[in-house]
Parts: C-alpha cells; sequence; structure tokens
C-alpha cells in the first residue's frame, strides 16, 4: 500500500494549501491569487523540457490540475488524479507482464469510457506504443492488426475477453484482462484526503520520476499506432510519436481555442483520430472536462447538449461530430421539436451555451450546413483531417462568418498544404502554391489552464502564401500534399524506397486527395483515384456532385462513381437512397442539380438502393459500393 500511495502523496504536496477549482466562468476568476496557490515550479519544468525537444505526455499533465473532473461516462466521475491513480496501478501489472520492455506495441480493447483513458495512460507509463482496437471489426480484421502491429500484449476489460481470447491464443500472444476496479479506484479516489500525508521529502524530481519516463525520453519515443480505414488499399499502420501529437494538440490549442473551461462530449469512435485527437488528448491536455457516451444514439446526444438534468458545470460546450451525425440530429430534432416554441428553445439554448461545434471525416453538404445553423444557431466549422496528419486544414475559429460552407479553410498550425500537378509530358510532381502556417508553441500556458487571460498573440496567426505557378484566377487544382511536424513521417512495416508513392523526394505527404485553392481556402474535390471521374475530356470532382444530388427533397443518400465507358473513358453513375415513401426518376434528378451542375457533370445513370456501406467515421464506402452496385450499373447504361 504504501508504494502505490506515494504518488498520490506527491500529487498532494503540489497543491499545498487549497485544490486548484476553476468554476466554468474563469474568466471573472481573480487570476492573481490563482497563480500564488498554483505550483509553477512543476509548469516551469514541464515546458523547459518542452523547450529543449522533450514532450510532456498527457498523462503527466494531469498532475497539473489534479482534483478537476476529467471525465464523466455512464457509470461515474474521474477526477484527473482518479484516473492517474488507476493508470498508476496498471501500468504495474504490464510492466509485471512485459518484464519492464519498452517500446513495444500493445492492443487494446475497451468501450467508450474510463477505462480506455486507465488503459491508454497505462501503456505510455510503461513506455509502450499504444494501439486502440474496436469490438466492432470482424475476428479476421483484428488479427491482421495485431499482427501487424507485432503486439507484445493485448489488453481488453472483461466484455470483449470471449472476442479477443480466441484470436490472441492463435497468434500465441499474452492476453491481460483488466477489470472494473480500476475505474471504481479511479471514482473513489480523492487526492485531498486527509489520511494522505504528503511526505516533506518529496521533491519536484520524485513527481517527475515516479511514473514513467522522462519528459526527454518521450520526445524521441512513439506514442501510438492509428490504422488506416482502408477504403482504398489494405489498412496501414500510422504511427504517432509523443512529439507530434504535442504539437497538434497545440495546434488545436491555439486555433479552436481549447480551454479548462470547456465540456466535451465525446461519442465519436476511439481506433480513429478524430476521436483520439479532437475529442479525448486535446481536451484532458487542456484540464477539460469529457462527457463520454458510449455510442452515438441521437435523442442521448440531444439531451446532453441541452443539459437535461446536468449540473451548471458538466453542461456541455463542445461537440465534435461527423456529418451523418448532424444529419441524424436534424432528423430526430424534425420529430422531437416540431413546435416552434420548444425549436426556439433549442435553438435559444444552443446559440447561448455551444461554444464550438465541429464537423469533419466526409464531406458537409451544403443543405446540412445551413439546416443545422437554422435549427441550432450555430455555424459548423468544417474541418480536414486524416490518419497520417491528424487536423491539417480548418475554417477559423473567428470570425464565424468566415466558416465557408464546402471549403475547409486553411492549414492549422504546424501544417503546410501545397497543391502540386504532374509536368507535362512528366510524372514527377512541380508545385503550383503553398501555404505554410506557424508552428505552435508547444509549451502549456496559463491561458489555456484557465489561470489568465487569453492572449490574442497565442492565436492561429495568418498563413504565409506562395504561388510557384502563374494562374491569371489565382485558383489552383492539384493534389494535395502536406508537411511539417504536425505530419507522421512513416507508416508501420513499411520500409522506405526511393520511388515511394507516400512521399515526394524532398518529403511532402502525398494525401491521394485532389483539392483547389482559390480566394484563401481550400475546397476538397475527393480522392484523386476514387473521386475524380475523368469523363469527355473533362475531370468531375464526384464529391460536387454528390453534394448537388443532396440537395434534390427525395434524396437520403448519395454516392457518385465512374463507371468505365467506351465512349467517354467514364460516365458519372449516382447511386442513391431516397427518403420514406419517395420516389425518383433520373430525368428528376438531373433536373434539380442542373441548377447546380454542367451538364457533363449530370449523373448519366441511376441506381436506387435501400442503403449504401460506410465506415465507422461516417465517410461513403466507395471500394464496397462499386464492388456491390458496378455491374448493375454498368448495364443500365
Amino acid at each position: 500500500m504504501e508504494v502505490s500511495l506515494r504518488s498520490v502523496r506527491l500529487v498532494n504536496r503540489l497543491f499545498r494549501n487549497k485544490p486548484l477549482s476553476l468554476s466554468r466562468r474563469y474568466k471573472s476568476v481573480n487570476y492573481a491569487a490563482l497563480k500564488e496557490d498554483f505550483n509553477t515550479e512543476l509548469l516551469n519544468s514541464f515546458n523547459q523540457d518542452t523547450k529543449q525537444g522533450g514532450a510532456v505526455p498527457v498523462f503527466r499533465r494531469a498532475l497539473l490540475f489534479p482534483t478537476r473532473v476529467a471525465l464523466q461516462d455512464e457509470v461515474g466521475i474521474y477526477t484527473y488524479a482518479g484516473l492517474h491513480q488507476a493508470a498508476t496501478a496498471l501500468s504495474k501489472e504490464i510492466a509485471a507482464q512485459l518484464v519492464g520492455e519498452s517500446e513495444r506495441t500493445i492492443a487494446y480493447m475497451c468501450s467508450n469510457d474510463a477505462s480506455h483513458v486507465i488503459v491508454q495512460w497505462a501503456i505510455w507509463m510503461t513506455g509502450n506504443i499504444a494501439v486502440p482496437l474496436t469490438p466492432i471489426h470482424p475476428p479476421d480484421m483484428l488479427k491482421y492488426y495485431l499482427g501487424d502491429s507485432g503486439a507484445s500484449l493485448a489488453i481488453c476489460t472483461p466484455e470483449y475477453d470471449k472476442l479477443l481470447r480466441p484470436i490472441t491464443l492463435e497468434l500465441s500472444k499474452p492476453l491481460l484482462i483488466t477489470g472494473k476496479d480500476k475505474e471504481i479506484t479511479a471514482q473513489l479516489y480523492q487526492p485531498n484526503s486527509a489520511f494522505l500525508k504528503p511526505k516533506a521529502e518529496d521533491t519536484l524530481t520524485d513527481v517527475l520520476t515516479d511514473v514513467g519516463k522522462t519528459n526527454a525520453w518521450y520526445g524521441n519515443a512513439d506514442a501510438f499506432i492509428i490504422y488506416t480505414s482502408g477504403t482504398t488499399s489494405k489498412p496501414k499502420g500510422v504511427v504517432w510519436t509523443h512529439s507530434m501529437l504535442a504539437t497538434q494538440i497545440a495546434s488545436l490549442h491555439s486555433a479552436w481555442q481549447y480551454s479548462s473551461d470547456d465540456v466535451v462530449l465525446h461519442t465519436l469512435p476511439l481506433h480513429h483520430i478524430h476521436g483520439q485527437l479532437n475529442s479525448l488528448n486535446a481536451s484532458l491536455a487542456a484540464g477539460a472536462r469529457i462527457r463520454m457516451l458510449s455510442q452515438f444514439v441521437s435523442h442521448a446526444v440531444w439531451a446532453r447538449l441541452l443539459g437535461m438534468g446536468e449540473r451548471e458545470e458538466a453542461k456541455v460546450t463542445v461537440f465534435h461530430g461527423v456529418p451523418s451525425m448532424y444529419a441524424r440530429l436534424v432528423q430526430d430534432h424534425e420529430r422531437m421539436f416540431a413546435d416552434a416554441r420548444t425549436a426556439e428553445y433549442v435553438r435559444n439554448t444552443l446559440a447561448s451555451r455551444m461554444r464550438l461545434m465541429c464537423a469533419g471525416s466526409a464531406p458537409l453538404p451544403d443543405t446540412l450546413f445551413h439546416k443545422w445553423e437554422q435549427i441550432s444557431g450555430i455555424r459548423l466549422l468544417e474541418r480536414y483531417g486524416m490518419s497520417e496528419a491528424g487536423m491539417a486544414l480548418s475554417n477559423p475559429y473567428r470570425p464565424v462568418e468566415e466558416r465557408t460552407v464546402g471549403c475547409v479553410g486553411a492549414p492549422l498550425p504546424g501544417i503546410s498544404a501545397r497543391l502540386a500537378a504532374k509536368a507535362e509530358g512528366s510524372d514527377q510532381l512541380e508545385p503550383l502554391v503553398t501555404v505554410e502556417s506557424p508552428v505552435p508553441d508547444a509549451q502549456i500556458s496559463l491561458e489555456i489552464l484557465g489561470l489568465a487571460a487569453r492572449d490574442p498573440e497565442q492565436e492561429w496567426k495568418q498563413p504565409t502564401v506562395t504561388f510557384h505557378k502563374d494562374n491569371d484566377s489565382t485558383a489552383f487544382q492539384g493534389e494535395l500534399l502536406l508537411k511539417g511536424p504536425g505530419v507522421f513521417t512513416r507508416y508501420l512495416n513499411r520500409a522506405p524506397k526511393l520511388d515511394n508513392s507516400d512521399f515526394t523526394a524532398d518529403g511532402w505527404f502525398r494525401t491521394g486527395d485532389t483539392a483547389m485553392y482559390a480566394d484563401g481556402r481550400f475546397k476538397i474535390l475527393g480522392r484523386t483515384s476514387v473521386d475524380i471521374i475523368k469523363s469527355g475530356g473533362y475531370k468531375i470532382s464526384a464529391l460536387q456532385v454528390e453534394s448537388a444530388l443532396l440537395e434534390h427533397p427525395s434524396v437520403a443518400d448519395a454516392a457518385v462513381l465512374g463507371i468505365e465507358d467506351d465512349t467517354y473513358g467514364e460516365i458519372v453513375a449516382a447511386v442513391v437512397v431516397v427518403k420514406d415513401k419517395a420516389t425518383l426518376t433520373l430525368k428528376e434528378l438531373k433536373d434539380e442539380a442542373g441548377k447546380k451542375l454542367a451538364p457533363y457533370q449530370l449523373p448519366k445513370t441511376l441506381l436506387i438502393v435501400e442503403q449504401m456501406p460506410r465506415n465507422v467515421m461516417g465517410k461513403l464506402d466507395k471500394k464496397e459500393i462499386k464492388k456491390r452496385f458496378g455491374k448493375e450499373l454498368a448495364l443500365k447504361k
């Protein structure tokens, strides 16, 4: 017991007077008084390590605000210190399993609740690399992830024992079952309990070396492996370092104004970077409070957005979602809040309380953008990200009026974006335009922690634009390339090649997306290999056509594909799901879409289906759609 309480005493020592507890209205707090109570020695030590190339892992930042509520799930409420203590206990079990080895990959499967944070922190505390898994994947896919990642150990909570045990036995990998006792420990733990007396001899060095490696070590270490969705090829493991994660966190803190004042509603899957970065780690690194739901259920999300049954300090202010989530919320809004007075209450509540609502991971249709603003009073912030680059492009946090529908804005801090095209008669890419945003300051600021008023100088600065080619319209179209400390440098188990299709010779990551840059903003036109249809000499963006088709009142969902054709090379084909009891003909669809599209962009064939496959992030799975419906579309030409 003495050993397990040591880190508890150390945390207590950081707050010798009263525990640091900030009101959600922290802007009226006496900052000077708070600074006197705050242990600046620890903060200064963290920032000094960062200046020297180190990285402060998220679990260690928890020492800065131990008494704050970190997370509330469907079971309980957890302070930062509680999660830290539970992770510390689990880290000892992991260390025993691996006989103290570090820099090993550890795959884990947990629900969207406190157990996920506890396991992830415990893996990092032992100096190992986290590989999040999801139970929605079939056994063969899980087997692939465990094998490809070279996992030395698998961890899961009891409900996933039956799913993972046969796979780990087949692969001869050890499986550690972590029980609910860790969450109970986290709930019960109170850092200011009277029986936990800090020892006078405990020093700052004790705090920093009691659990985990040094911050300097983390500055050169890998943090986790995120697997791509595999829509165009077999899933690849993207290697995220702690430094890359720290850069991305600093970028979002600067651009989207994260702070300890936030209450973040988390409903995203945690095996994708959207859920890992935006909703989880960037929030925890700011000392924010996360309200975590096990999955996205529309009526439950509406209840949390409206603060039903919640205390004032627990009412949601931030939500990150994908377009399909917002579409479902809109559908249920029409059913649940049909009365005009109720709809007005919903709008006023959201408009006054929600600080930020983001959309990404799939194109946001114009109609959905405007409908959400109409019912909520909030203009969605659309951004562009991917497993390899976290969040890369974004519309502005403010002014809100500059959030442009259909565009994904400019590079976030620490990201450089370039459009390039193949030179005539060559396979070599030539740059067209480069847009670079300054690297963010990765040091932990008092502003983020809610201990000082926010400094405008720390906000997202204007990017630098370099035009490499003359263009009368100043609009450029080409392949999107990314570079910077917030962008990954390698896939797991993929050796570098001289003719690497993932990177250019000078180190730019090739996203595989075609984009346009005009008027200071990027617009994603689609996957170069899937969403750019070459028909009759025209290059047609499937996403642009889909957006127009979704404007039709009878269309609930739409996918646009290129189908091989002897005359045109490819023709534009539409696969559509219609709304309940609606009917639709190709002529009706073209008549409506023709108001926004050129004739050569209009579908030449139409197939109506009951539903279309999407991945867990809400993206249409074009490869599977073409596999299922391609032959039928070809016959309908």
